[in-house]
């Protein structure tokens, strides 16, 4: 039997299920938001993969990976505007294409290179000096790239936020909670202001208002 609602799995310390939330609570959308440590045993069963976010629709319907949850949740509020501001007009292949370069990079390469650069920071990994220098050469060419996109424009792919911030700003979450301090801000203030921008938007304004910028790298444990 099918499940009788909707359900988008989570868990507290995974940066990609901060955007479904997200999206959930702005569209008002009918999901239960269940934590998975709160429902192992479900959350195995209906997702053996065990990888979040994923959803399960009413239907019985499954959907896992952040870039294919985020677009049905989008498409589920029917909110046309919406629609075409955060996924690009439908004729416009180009603006289209580049909102999901950039949502599928920040939310994989992207992500997954801060992630090791920071994790030693939070005792989570051994720290390793040529592992660092590496992760931070690639991180320079990547805050690069979204500078390169910030020269001329208020936004990532033009002068309204879409998917692409959302997604890239949560992403970088990690990075000015954990590293990226007032000295490194002053020295990327166009990506910086653009971070300030995207977090305190009308979609991640619930997640982001108590959010708090190191002042300083953190130390390594």
């Amino acid at each position: 039997m099918a499940d009788q609602k909707n359900i988008l799995y989570t868990h507290d310390i995974y940066i990609r299920t901060i955007v479904p939330e997200c999206l959930i609570n702005f569209f008002n959308l009918d999901f239960e938001i269940v934590e998975i440590d709160s429902a192992k045993e479900k959350f195995v069963k209906d997702f053996p993969i065990r990888t979040v976010p994923s959803i399960i629709t009413a239907g019985g319907r499954k959907f896992f990976e952040q870039q294919a949850v985020n677009d049905y949740l989008i498409g589920l509020s029917g909110n046309k505007k919406e629609m075409a501001l955060l996924l690009g007009d439908g004729d416009n292949l180009d603006h289209r294409t580049e909102i999901t370069m950039i949502t599928s990079f920040s939310g994989s390469d992207y992500l997954n290179v801060l992630a090791a650069y920071a994790k030693p920071y939070l005792g989570m990994l051994p720290y390793n000096k040529e592992a660092e220098d590496i992760a931070l050469e690639k991180l320079a060419n990547m805050h690069r790239f979204y500078e390169e996109k910030l020269a001329n424009q208020q936004f990532l792919t033009g002068d309204h936020i879409t998917l692409a911030d959302l997604v890239t700003a949560t992403s970088m979450k990690l990075g000015f909670a954990v590293t990226y301090g007032k000295e490194w801000r002053a020295e990327h203030k166009a990506l910086s202001d653009w971070f300030d921008r995207v977090i305190h938007s009308k979609y991640l304004e619930t997640h982001f208002k108590n959010f708090k910028w190191t002042d300083s790298p953190a130390a390594l444990p």
